[in-house]
């Protein structure tokens, strides 16, 4: 019984091994027959079951190896107007692949093979469109060769759109050792050996942007591209960004060219007259990456050459902002990498050569930069004939323009430690600018800016500008114009830290010295100085010249009411600032001010009609100057004023000569600046008419709120023929005799002038004259018998009172109030 239980359980076990060593026996030999199966039939089953016909003459297939070659091979499309399939139309010498994972590329969909070469081939292929399940796929195609040799081989790859993917002619590449990278922020691919020969070569980097160059010669570590040319495919505003760029160079040569999966390493990258044309897409908002990788490569160069270049940037309207006919740029020690991508600048190097020629930039529609040439080796820039010039005419915004012969930029160490902006230089010189501004006719309020500064700091050690002309049109009339200039400035310090100050500068020292300066001083005047000096805390200005453009009958009649004509000459002015500010809560703070050789005549026509506006006293209009303003001292030296005044139907007009003039003013203020005196006092001697030795002593406060004034006066020795030249053009009279002394003690307001007057004189005689000038005999008889003519004794003053007319000066005032003395001392 056991014997025969035990017969069926062996059996099963010889029946069980059996079945195993038959399952092994066909996987063993099922490589070996699909081979052999497919090395006939491969042929067939392309062309049966797929849209592809193929023919070849030979072919050797291994699954086990990977291995497969192929020679003398055609393939096309079947249906060469189905343009949903990838359409494949090529002549093929040879192709041999070797170690393809077969079973990863049918399990796991990656493709790796230790060696592809093709020879002898011309492939035309059109790629057919994604679908949307390949569009939405973010997993890239595991795709790795460690070898392709590829020989004469013409090769044409486009897109669905039929854009170049890659396209070639007579290309010959061999790369050895390839490594692939999978972090998208490093290189992407390196090799240790290649070399590569090609023409006519099209290669489509995106969407956006093809390369196309004529030849490319790769070996020995060497890359040279000519004619590259890196080509804008689509319409600009199709563009995510800002710009576009199209970039061609006659040859792009790279030596000692060494990559890595890290870093890519070349000694020298020259390009041979590159052409750059930049075109606005008229985005002023593009959307940013919301997840951008950081960069983990390094890119260092030893030196980058541009030679022969060109450059042209283009709105989106094609109109030209700006051009560089002819260039040539070279920087030394370049390095990009995941630091330098983080400042202002993405790279860094240690020297510069740069020459540039004919440099247009169009600031706006109405402005335009023009320059002959830049030239810059290392720290030095050189900046040769520029202009900025005026494109057209405006009425609301002024315009400029400009021209110099030389700019220069000494020992320039400018560059960005992270965001910060550090300007360095030792110096900064502009030989000969000539600057002109063309005023707008209305202006327009320009928008205040809400954006702020970008941090920066400044360290220059001087600037000079030489033999500058300046000047300023308005309706095409010069308003302003300064014939010859010169600035020199010692050590500027600035920063965002400065911006809170009055200035937003710091510098050791300056010296500006303008020539020949003119102004437009308004309707009816126009101002001239010979020189104007500038020096720290000190201003000098000589041959000052305040003139009229009128004739006085001329101003007579284009006044609307009466005014006085002035025509002032100063020899030399000097002013000694103390604390002035002029920016930031500007005030002005000055300790004194020297006046050396005034010539003043004032020049006053009663025909026009009368001005009945009220006058204030100077108290109150130094009161309502807003500008703080303090001058400790004003002092007028070697000077002469004369007072015209022409009465309606007089034969000649009246005058007041004050000759030898000098005075000294202390503490002109407006009671704006805390703890200074507000009391002015002004202490004048003068020769009136000449002759007459005079003081005046003049005091008021400028705070007083009625004005309230002191004043006393002592004129010596006064020729009553001199007081004619006066008296006789408005009351028809004049005096004989002589005048010992006229003396005044007046004190007022803004409501009048009173006090004492004191009058010594003998042999007073009146004469009374007809409108023709002659003497009216019976009326100067019967007049002189009410007339004192000698005053004895010193009753010696009298006491006066006036009343001022609102609508009269200070100086009208005061002339009543003498006026009315004399009265009572000869009537």
């Amino acid at each position: 019984m056991e014997k025969n239980i035990s017969t069926p359980k062996t059996n099963r076990k010889k029946w069980l091994l059996g079945i195993a060593a038959s399952i092994f026996l066909i996987l063993a030999i099922f490589p070996f027959a699909l081979d052999f199966y497919l090395q006939k039939k491969l042929p067939d089953l392309i062309n049966k079951k797929t849209p592809y016909k193929l023919e070849l003459k030979n072919f050797n297939l291994s699954l086990l190896s990977g291995d497969f070659t192929a020679t003398d091979l055609n393939i096309s499309t079947k249906n060469t107007e189905d343009k949903k399939i990838t359409q494949i139309k090529g002549k093929i010498k040879k192709i041999e692949i070797k170690d393809f994972g077969v079973w990863k590329a049918l399990f796991s969909k990656s493709y790796h093979a230790d060696q592809f070469l093709l020879s002898d081939s011309d492939v035309h292929i059109r790629l057919a469109p994604k679908s949307d399940k390949e569009k939405k796929a973010s997993k890239k195609t595991d795709i790795h060769i460690n070898n392709i040799i590829l020989s004469n081989v013409f090769a044409d790859v486009v897109n669905a759109e039929g854009k170049p993917v890659f396209t070639g002619k007579n290309i010959n590449v061999k790369l050895k050792d390839i490594q692939q990278n999978e972090d998208d922020a490093k290189i992407p691919i390196a090799f240790k050996e290649f070399k590569i020969d090609a023409k006519d070569v099209k290669i489509g980097v995106n969407d956006f942007y093809q390369i196309n160059s004529d030849q490319i010669f790769a070996a020995n570590k060497t890359l040279d591209l000519r004619k590259f040319h890196l080509v804008p495919i689509q319409n600009p505003e199709k563009y995510n960004s800002k710009n576009v760029f199209d970039f061609a160079s006659e040859r792009l040569l790279a030596k000692d060219f060494n990559i890595s999966k890290d870093s890519l390493i070349v000694s020298d990258i020259i390009f041979t007259q590159p052409d750059l044309k930049v075109t606005s897409t008229g985005k002023n908002i593009v959307e940013k990456d919301k997840n951008p990788k950081e960069i983990e490569m390094k890119i260092g160069m030893k030196n980058i050459n541009f030679q022969k270049g060109k450059i042209v940037v283009l709105q989106a309207d094609k109109d030209k902002t700006a051009s560089v006919d002819n260039f040539n740029f070279k920087l030394t020690n370049i390095v990009f990498d995941k630091n330098t991508v983080k400042e202002k600048i993405p790279f860094r190097f240690t020297n510069h050569d740069i020459e540039a020629d004919h440099i247009y930039l169009k600031a706006n529609n109405l402005q335009a930069v023009k320059i002959k040439r830049v030239s810059s080796k290392n720290s030095d820039i050189l900046i040769e004939n520029f202009q900025m010039i005026a494109l057209g005419k405006s009425q609301n915004k002024d315009l400029f323009d400009i021209k110099t012969d030389e700019i220069k930029i000494l020992n320039n160490k400018t560059k960005y430690i992270g965001q910060k902006l550090n300007v360095q230089l030792d110096g900064l010189e502009i030989k000969t600018p000539e600057i002109k501004i063309i005023s707008a006719n209305q202006k327009s309020k320009s928008k205040k800016s809400n954006s702020a500064l970008p941090e920066f700091a400044l360290n220059m050690g001087f600037i000079k500008i030489s033999n500058g002309k300046f000047s300023q049109i308005k309706l095409g009339k010069e308003k302003m114009s300064v014939g010859k200039f010169d600035v020199a400035i010692n050590r500027i310090i600035s920063g965002n830290e400065y911006l809170k100050n009055d200035l937003p500068f710091k510098i050791n020292s300056h010296t500006v010295t303008a020539q020949k300066v003119f102004l437009d001083a308004g309707k009816y005047y126009t101002l001239k100085v010979g020189e104007v000096k500038n020096s720290g805390k000190r201003t000098d200005i000589k041959n000052l010249h305040y003139l009229p453009k009128y004739s006085r009958k001329a101003f007579s009649r284009v006044i609307a009411k009466e005014s006085d004509l002035y025509n002032i000459t100063v020899k030399k002015i000097g002013i000694t600032d103390l604390n002035s500010k002029f920016i930031k809560n500007p005030v002005i703070d000055i300790s004194k001010v020297d006046i050396d050789g005034l010539s003043c005549n004032i020049y006053h026509d009663l025909a026009p009609p009368d001005d009945n506006a009220a006058r204030d006293l100077f108290s109150k209009k130094l009161r309502n100057v807003k500008l703080p303003m303090f001058v400790k001292n004003v002092s007028i030296r070697n000077s002469n004023l004369i007072y015209e005044e022409n009465a309606e139907n007089s034969n000649i007009p009246g005058k007041l000569t004050f000759d030898r003039f000098s005075i000294d003013i202390n503490n002109v203020n407006n009671g704006k600046i805390k703890g200074r005196p507000t009391t002015i006092t002004a202490d004048a001697k003068f020769a009136f008419y000449g002759t007459a030795n005079t003081t005046v002593n003049w005091k008021f406060d400028v705070m007083h709120p009625n004005d309230a004034f002191t004043i006393n006066g002592n004129i010596q020795k006064l020729s009553a023929e001199n007081v004619n030249l006066f008296v006789r053009p408005y009351l028809n009279v004049t005096l004989d005799g002589n005048i010992d002394y006229l003396k005044f003690d007046y004190h007022g307001t803004n409501s009048g002038i009173g006090g004492n007057f004191y009058f010594k004189y003998n042999e007073m005689y009146v004469n009374f004259l007809n409108k023709k000038g002659n003497e009216r005999k019976l009326l100067t008889t019967v007049a002189n018998w009410f007339v004192k003519n000698e005053s004895t004794g010193e009753p010696d003053h009298v006491v006066i009172e006036k009343k001022r007319e609102s609508d009269r000066s200070f100086f009208s005032m005061l002339w009543q109030g003498i006026m009315e003395g004399l009265k009572k001392y000869l009537i």
